[in-house]
C-alpha cells in the first residue's frame, strides 16, 4: 500500500508536466524548460506523452550548433521540437537568439514567429508555428547568461525532482512488468538488490541505473556470459569503480559461451514469434548483433532442436 501511495504522488507530479506538454501541443504555450537530476526519466515522460497525444515531433540530443538549431526549426516549422541535454545552447549567443525568436509571442496574437539567421552572407527566414520542449539536468538559473531572463519569460519552467522513495516505487513497478524480457520475479530481485546497494553506498537511485545497467548485468550473468556474479557487476555500477568481487568467479570457456547463447536463442524463440522482437530481445540479453543470433539459430535447426 505504501508503494501505491508513493506512486500516486509521483503520478500527480507527472500529470502537471503532461498538462504543460498538452499546452504546447494545443498551441496554448510556445515552450517548456524541464529540468531535474539525471536518470528520473524526463525524456521518456516527454516523448511518451507526445506519442500518446499523436503529436509529430522532432528530437535532438546533445551538442547543437546555432546553424544546426536553425536548420532543425526550418525542417520542422509546424512541429514540436524536443531539445534534450540542451546545456551547450546556452553558451552560444547566436543559438540563444534563435531560441528566443522561436519562443516569442507575436504582437498580432498569431502563433507564427519569424526566426532569422544569416547563412553564407544570406539572411534566411523561417515562419515557425510549432513549440519547443527543452530538457536539461541544470536549472535555468544555473546557466550563465543574462539573456536567460528573457527566455524564462517565454516558457514554462518546470523542476522535476521525484523523491528517492518515488523513484524506488517506480522501479519496482517497472520490475513487476517483466522488464527486458525477464521474469518479473527476477526483475524484482534485481531491483531489490540494486536499491539496497544504493542505500548502503549513499547513491541516489535512478530508473536509468536500473534499466540500462542493473538489468543488462543480470541478463549477461544469467546467460553465462560473465565471469563475475551479477551482484558484483551491479555493485560496481552503483559505485562507479572496479571492486574486489564478493561472489566467486566462474570460468567461461568458448564452448560454455556458445551453449549459453544457444539456450538464449531457444528461450527467445519460445517467447517471441516475430523477427524484430527476437532480435531486440537477443541484443538486450547478450549485447550481440543479428549475425550472432542467426549463427546460433542455424546451429539449433541443424541439430533438430529448433523447428520454427
Amino acid at each position: 500500500m505504501e508503494n501505491l501511495s508513493t506512486l500516486k504522488e509521483l503520478r500527480s507530479k507527472q500529470s502537471l508536466i503532461k498538462d504543460r506538454i498538452r499546452g504546447v501541443v494545443c498551441g496554448k504555450a510556445n515552450g517548456i524548460y524541464l529540468h531535474g537530476r539525471a536518470g528520473v526519466s524526463k525524456t521518456y515522460l516527454v516523448r511518451t506523452t507526445l506519442e500518446a497525444l499523436g503529436q509529430r515531433y522532432a528530437y535532438s540530443n546533445g551538442h547543437l550548433t546555432p546553424v544546426g538549431l536553425f536548420d532543425l526549426i526550418a525542417e520542422n516549422p509546424q512541429s514540436v521540437i524536443v531539445l534534450d541535454d540542451v546545456s551547450t545552447i546556452f553558451t552560444q549567443p547566436k543559438a540563444l537568439q534563435i531560441l528566443l525568436a522561436a519562443l516569442g509571442t507575436p504582437h498580432d496574437g498569431s502563433r507564427t514567429r519569424v526566426v532569422r539567421f544569416k547563412k553564407a552572407e544570406v539572411d534566411e527566414t523561417v515562419r515557425f508555428g510549432g513549440g519547443i520542449i527543452a530538457i536539461s539536468n541544470l536549472q535555468l538559473a544555473g546557466h550563465t547568461n543574462q539573456v536567460l531572463g528573457a527566455l524564462q519569460d517565454r516558457v514554462h519552467v518546470l523542476a522535476y525532482e521525484p523523491t528517492d522513495e518515488e523513484i524506488e516505487a517506480a522501479i519496482y513497478e517497472i520490475a513487476g512488468k517483466s522488464s527486458r524480457g525477464l521474469d518479473s520475479a527476477d526483475a524484482v530481485e534485481v531491483a531489490s538488490f540494486l536499491l539496497n546497494q544504493c542505500r548502503e553506498f549513499g547513491v541516489r537511485p535512478s530508473i536509468r541505473l536500473f534499466i540500462d545497467k542493473a538489468l543488462p548485468d543480470f541478463c549477461l550473468w544469467k546467460n553465462d556470459n560473465t565471469e563475475s556474479h551479477w551482484h558484483d557487476l551491479v555493485r560496481s555500477s552503483v559505485r562507479g569503480v572496479v571492486l574486489v568481487p564478493e561472489q566467486p568467479l566462474r570460468d567461461i570457456s568458448r564452448k560454455d559461451q556458445i551453449e549459453g547463447e544457444r539456450r538464449v536463442v531457444l528461450d527467445i524463440c519460445s517467447q517471441f514469434p516475430g523477427r524484430e522482437q527476437r532480435l531486440d530481445a537477443w541484443k538486450v540479453r547478450t549485447g550481440k548483433g543479428q549475425s550472432a543470433f542467426y549463427r546460433r539459430y542455424r546451429e539449433l535447426k541443424l541439430d533438430g532442436l529448433l523447428a520454427i
